[in-house]
């Protein structure tokens, strides 16, 4: 059926105009994710969307009513906002054993200007077969450089510490986080020991800053450490990573009893990205388990630093399989040595799909060597970085 855009915009309107005089508590616009052609009638084709703006559970208008209803109970209730929310003048919630098990619909809308101490370790404490959805943070910082958080943190959570908790297109901009001690960081969540389900998130600007001299934590652009099944797709970390041990672009250490599938996932380390001590990876700081690991077209450009030549641009430690990995203008950092190869950081000869310069990856490149990338309608070429990055609506 060819539906224009014009079409669409009416329909939604209007269906937003019956239900609003209903009452109703379902879902009230339609968000195309692709539209191709233009709008002459029957010259566009909806190829993809999804109903988005919730009106199911608890109005949050306010940081104010963030702060209280949501973020600092323990609460499995359903929560929607219904429009930007501004955190500046907001103190920082103090729990630490709050535990969200919920619903948390974003509808589209964005948290700001959130500063957390380095008590609260994230936006969330716990999460636990939380469902959080179609959210945009922007300038959440947790802990300083001269007052570090001091356990795992994460820019939206702490911890993941109970079973399917998904995360679904999200957002992440502009942001920082400070740990220390024992601490794993990541730029959505820390540390997860449960299952745990991220997709169409975009991670961008934002720095993880480590100082912990544990080699059992990890941190990343997405999760920090896992132990548990994790699931990750559709994944964009643009940013500077730095800590002692285990540094990835998408997860900082799996442990022996955590498994990670990987598909479609993007790694821009535009400063850097550097395990000062051990062990950094465009996409998995160090992997501990045999076995168990999948990951599917992932991409990786920048700077990566491990002094003790433990560095590759997908992984680090035990194998795992990999499909249609690449990597374009990186460069080594105090790693004179090509004994490991750049792929894997291990012990074998030097090979890797390798472009010289990212400038030469036009949309072209992109469609030939990485189409499930390409053709996703998630995704959106960025001709300034001659990257696909996640399209910024979510």
């Amino acid at each position: 059926m060819n539906i224009t855009k014009k079409q669409i915009k009416m329909f939604a309107a209007v269906t937003s105009f019956v239900l609003a005089a209903l009452g109703s508590k379902i879902s009230l616009a339609y968000w195309a994710n692709a539209v191709t052609g233009n709008n002459t009638p029957k010259q566009g084709h909806v190829l993809s969307g999804t109903w988005d703006r919730y009106t199911t559970g608890t109005a949050i208008s306010t940081c104010a009513a963030l702060k209280t209803n949501v973020l600092t109970p323990n609460t499995s209730a359903t929560f929607y906002l219904t429009q930007d929310i501004n955190c500046s003048t907001t103190t920082s919630p103090t729990s630490q054993t709050s535990t969200f098990s919920g619903t948390l619909y974003g509808n589209g809308y964005t948290i700001s200007n959130f500063t957390l101490s380095n008590a609260r370790r994230g936006l969330f404490y716990f999460l636990s077969g939380a469902k959080i959805q179609n959210l945009i943070l922007n300038n959440i910082n947790v802990g300083t450089a001269s007052s570090r958080s001091t356990g795992a943190t994460g820019i939206l959570a702490s911890t993941n510490s109970g079973a399917n908790t998904v995360i679904s297109r999200i957002r992440i901009y502009n942001s920082a986080l400070y740990v220390t001690t024992a601490g794993s960081a990541g730029g959505i969540i820390g540390r997860s020991t449960a299952s745990l389900t991220i997709t169409n998130a975009m991670v961008q600007n934002v720095a993880v800053n480590s100082t912990s001299a544990n080699s059992g934590i990890g941190s990343a652009g997405i999760v920090g450490r896992t132990s548990a099944a994790t699931t990750i797709s559709d994944v964009y970390y643009e940013g500077t990573l730095t800590s002692p041990y285990n540094s990835g672009g998408i997860v900082g250490l799996i442990e022996s009893t955590g498994a990670l599938t990987l598909n479609r996932a993007v790694t821009f380390a535009n400063a850097s990205l550097r395990a000062t001590t051990a062990n950094a990876g465009g996409a998995v700081g160090r992997n501990d388990r045999s076995g168990g690991q999948s990951l599917t077209d992932f991409f990786y450009s920048g700077a990566i630093y491990s002094p003790s030549n433990l560095a590759g641009t997908i992984y680090t430690g035990t194998a795992m399989t990999y499909t249609n990995a690449w990597a374009a203008q990186w460069s080594w950092s105090n790693t004179p040595t090509i004994a490991y190869t750049a792929m894997t950081g291990t012990s074998a000869n030097y090979t890797t799909n390798y472009v010289a310069l990212r400038s030469s990856l036009s949309l072209s490149w992109w469609a030939t060597n990485m189409p499930n990338i390409a053709n996703n309608p998630f995704w959106v070429y960025d001709p300034t970085t001659f990257l696909f990055e996640l399209k910024p609506r979510v």
